[in-house]
């Protein structure tokens, strides 16, 4: 079990399915993402904002450019701390917002590959069968169904707990406990969802896996206290920043958790090409919430492990038991209030509360899956050194996901537009408030904001424009009047919150809205100036404010 060359190995088989298995990520590295939703739009931002940030003004991080003049609003929404330091060198090697969100998704996907061959090999003794559980788990279903939601991609923090967690048990110590806990606090800080599910894992692992060594307990508590001398600074200043929002903050109604709970249908439904058969008799019997099927190879090899229980060793029959009880009760939560364990879960777990999906404790069941997969991949093949590469590409092939415009194996991105000149202007301007219209204001159509924060990451003015899972009751007020500028009750708005620049897409507006645009623009003309127009994009400066 020692020495390099294996973890090597692992390595470089993981870049390079990662290379393959999520093109184009990386072969169009700074000229695609998931710019066709809300979601892909507002994790670009994310991300590249974390990334600008820490390359420029550290201590403000927080204080994102939008919802002027609110600070601290980068926390109106999940912070994704671990997915922008991840993509930070990507964004200082090209200053692109593109490169820092793709960079952050291979990172991490490249870490849950690692961290699966390391938990499973320390399991099984096995490198190979390491291997087939790290590309099942890394490359599973459920992954690429959520490259719009970056923070979902971080799941590499499920073998980085286990993992450190077996480090732990089988040599207590301080340094371990430390690991330990370490590795806690970045499963929270990537992921709030998966920082509560990786705990709840951990917890049961504890339990299955525990023994009466005093040192054992001790190490447990050293990281528990570790994990959380880290994560309680950011947890504060988040739930600070959210208060001062003065928006108003509450567990999310059991009607809506119970919409975002898992069906029966979800553990069949895939996002792979060689799943897509079976796919339209699932959508008639069953609309599905996630995709959480684990693929066909998890389940047979799992099924293996499983099989050969009763004539395993005592080791390798507490692994197959806690793992088997993990896939077990994740899959039981993941039902949410109907089954009852989620609603358990959410009386006695800190912050269970405050999510609303638990249809997600289903990547904690492939997880799960994929470790017993590894175990029985170790079985069968003991004297056939050969099978493991073969069911690397075996698995690989089976979870490929096939889109239209870059065949098989792709993700669905799409290539994004260039930056206009009007965006491309706003970055050489001084720094000044910026307001975007079209300015949507009804609630429902607020996530369409994600869009002029986007292109803010070319240019990193502060603005008025916003969209977060927090939205301050200020907005709300001016969000319909705004919408008027030009004229006087708008201007107001904008003198208040110092407003600078302005831009409108004229190509939205047709017909009598543009009639009514420029002639609010003809009896303001002392007040704007001209920056760039184009036949899409109009940039103005305020100049002056009306008497």
């Amino acid at each position: 079990m020692s020495g390099w060359g294996p973890a090597v190995r692992a390595a470089v088989i993981g870049a390079l399915l990662v290379l393959v298995m999520t093109a184009p990520t990386l072969t169009h590295l700074t000229t695609v993402g998931r710019v066709d939703t809300n979601d892909g739009r507002f994790g670009i931002w994310n991300i590249a904002w974390i990334a600008h940030a820490l390359t420029t003004d550290p201590k403000h991080i927080l204080d994102a450019n939008i919802f002027y003049p609110h600070t601290g609003t980068l926390a109106y929404s999940e912070l994704n701390l671990v997915a922008g330091v991840l993509g930070l060198p990507w964004y200082v090697v090209t200053h692109n917002p593109l490169a820092a969100l793709n960079g952050a998704v291979a990172s991490a996907l490249w870490l849950a590959f690692v961290l699966m061959w390391a938990l499973v090999r320390r399991l099984s003794e096995s490198d190979g069968a390491g291997l087939v559980a790290a590309t099942a788990f890394t490359f599973c279903p459920y992954v690429a169904s959520k490259t719009a939601e970056i923070q979902l991609l971080m799941i590499f923090v499920f073998p980085l707990v286990a993992l450190a967690f077996h480090r732990c048990r089988e040599r207590p110590g301080v340094g371990r406990a430390v690991e330990l806990g370490g590795a806690l606090a970045i499963s929270a800080l990537a992921c709030g969802y998966y920082g509560l599910f990786a705990g709840c894992a951990l917890g049961l692992l504890v339990l299955v896996f525990a023994d009466r060594s005093p040192r054992y307990w001790g190490a447990l508590v050293v990281a528990v206290v570790v994990a959380a001398a880290l994560v309680f600074p950011v947890y504060r200043a988040f739930t600070h920043a959210r208060e001062a929002s003065g928006a108003v903050l509450a567990p999310h109604a059991e009607a809506e958790v119970r919409g975002y709970s898992s069906h029966l249908s979800d553990y069949f439904a895939s996002s792979s090409a060689a799943h897509d058969w079976w796919l339209p008799s699932l959508a008639r019997w069953k609309p599905w919430v996630e995709v959480l099927f684990p693929g066909l190879g998890v389940l047979l090899f799992a099924a293996i492990c499983l099989a050969g229980y009763a004539g395993a060793d005592v080791a390798r029959r507490r692994q197959t038991l806690g793992y088997a009880l993990l896939a077990v009760m994740a899959a039981w939560a993941s039902f949410g209030p109907a089954l009852k364990l989620y609603s358990i879960l959410d009386a006695v777990v800190p912050g269970m509360s405050l999510i609303r999906a638990p249809a997600r404790f289903g990547i904690v069941v492939t997880f799960a899956l994929s470790v017993l997969a590894g175990l029985g991949v170790a079985r069968v093949s003991a004297r056939r050194r050969w099978l493991p590469a073969v069911l690397v590409l075996l698995v690989a092939s089976e979870l490929g996901v096939r889109t239209a415009e870059w065949g098989w194996p792709s993700w669905p991105l799409r290539v994004a537009d260039p930056p206009s000149v009007a965006y491309r202007t706003l970055a050489t301007l001084p720094r000044g408030v910026f307001v975007e219209f079209q300015f949507p204001y009804v609630s429902s159509n607020y996530h369409n904001h994600a869009t002029a924060m986007f292109w803010s990451t070319y240019h990193w003015q502060p603005m008025v424009n916003g969209y977060s899972d927090v939205i301050p009751p200020d907005f709300d007020a001016i969000a319909l009047p705004i919408n008027g500028f030009p004229d006087p009750a708008s201007f107001a708005i904008m003198k208040e919150r110092q407003v600078r620049y302005v831009l409108w897409h004229v190509d939205y507006y047709q017909g009598a809205s543009r009639d009514v645009l420029l002639d609010r623009l003809a009896r303001f003309t002392s007040n704007l100036r001209p920056i760039v127009q184009t036949q899409d994009t109009w940039l103005y400066e305020i100049v002056q404010w009306p008497e």
